[in-house]
């Protein structure tokens, strides 16, 4: 089973440099983009220059104060396009569309001036981190020492991402839940990112994908919509998605994706951190010298870049010294959308084998996410310069038969 899953040898990076670097998408292979609710692009055909389509007003996110609706918001211009209650964080959550003429820095300045207490952000934009590969099947968990032969082993995870499809072969059987947030009428984005990621986690063992925690109960949050430029989940619906998976009170989140900072997400991921969760993030993939990735660089989050099977790090992997731990991320078969699998690479694959390892050490160890986390910081082998760097973090994530920084029935990767 083991040969079936990994990191193909001989072909690291050499499918990134074949199939070319586009805009960046969950975090797979395709480096990060950091947008608003995008504008819409002039386009050029023939001799004469068409002219400019309008371009879409921005959105904001707003976390209402306690008992407040949104009728001033809505007197003084602001459409209301979707409206929630975040139980997790006791207020409503509203996507609002700017008025005509109305700049975002103007917007946030008027909505507190309207309703004092509130929080608006810039509705801004996620996407997946990955890209698809060619070549023949490998090694990932052997790489780093992961024997998937504990069958006991139930940890409650969760996962945001794209949508997932239930009936792959990978995932007929297994326990997974799915669950999508309110799109507000916007196209339900595709199922490959979402699957891949699934079976990484739970695949199951006579599979061609096998998964790290075949027994692990996974609920799965489909947060993305369609655009023209891209699967992308925006900051409005990453609070329902996160919201979802508090109350549902699982032990780690998977976010194998990136975008900017935003103030309102991150209100949410303090409370998941308070309550015990572990948060596991892409890294991202903008290249060594973008700037940090979110959720993956705010200190709650364990930020996880990949690296080849030469423990060569990701040509497109963010960098930084928020980065965490490396993991295998280059060449990994897992599921496609519908059946069967493919090779992908990015840093959105990476992050589950953190999840996983951060799950069973909560789970089989009986640590708090803290503790586990520290754990996987401590028995991770060193790569690069001595120490912590900002390419591999504290290094490579290692099995329990490899750790050296605590005793293995502490925290037992292999499940012995």
């Amino acid at each position: 089973m083991l040969a079936r899953l990994g990191l193909a040898a001989g072909l690291a990076y050499a499918a990134p440099l074949l199939a070319g670097m586009g805009v960046a998408r969950a975090s797979d292979g395709s480096g990060p983009s950091f947008s608003a609710p995008s504008f819409s692009r002039a386009s050029v055909s023939g001799p004469a220059p068409r002219r400019a389509a309008p371009a879409a007003r921005p959105e904001m996110v707003v976390l209402l104060p306690p008992g407040t609706g949104t009728a001033a918001l809505q007197a003084a211009g602001y459409a209301v396009l979707a409206e929630t209650q975040n139980i997790t964080l006791s207020r409503r959550a509203a996507r609002l569309r700017l008025p005509p003429g109305r700049s975002p820095a103007e917007a946030r300045a008027e909505i507190t001036r309207l309703l004092p207490g509130s929080l608006a952000s810039l509705n801004t934009l996620y996407r997946p981190d990955a890209l698809t590969c060619e070549g023949d099947d490998c090694q990932a968990h052997r790489m780093i020492g992961w024997t998937p032969a504990d069958q006991s082993a139930t940890p409650r995870i969760g996962m945001i991402d794209t949508g997932v499809n239930p009936d792959h072969p990978s995932l007929r059987g297994q326990s997974l839940r799915v669950e999508q947030v309110a799109l507000s009428g916007r196209d339900a984005a595709g199922r490959q990112h979402g699957t891949a990621v699934a079976a990484l986690l739970i695949g199951n063992v006579q599979g061609r994908a096998p998964g790290l925690l075949p027994r692990a109960r996974l609920i799965a949050v489909e947060a993305f919509h369609s655009r023209a430029d891209g699967a992308a989940a925006d900051a409005f619906s990453l609070l329902a998605a996160l919201d979802v998976l508090i109350a549902a009170q699982v032990q780690v989140i998977n976010m194998s994706f990136s975008g900017p900072p935003n103030p309102v997400l991150r209100q949410i991921v303090i409370r998941a951190h308070e309550a015990g969760i572990g948060l596991v993030a892409a890294a991202g993939n903008g290249g060594p010298g973008a700037a940090p990735a979110f959720p993956a660089a705010w200190p709650e989050v364990i930020a996880v870049t990949a690296v080849d099977a030469d423990n060569q790090p990701y040509r497109q992997g963010a960098r930084g010294d928020h980065v965490a731990l490396a993991a295998p991320g280059v060449n990994l078969w897992t599921a496609a959308s519908i059946e069967g699998g493919r090779l992908r690479s990015g840093t959105s694959y990476a992050a589950p084998f953190v999840t996983a390892a951060l799950a069973l050490g909560m789970t089989r160890g009986g640590l708090s996410a803290a503790e586990a986390r520290g754990q996987l910081a401590r028995c991770a082998r060193d790569l690069g310069a001595e120490g912590r760097d900002p390419v591999f973090g504290h290094g490579l994530l290692t099995g329990a038969g490899e750790c050296t920084g605590a005793a293995p029935q502490v925290f037992s990767v292999s499940g012995e």
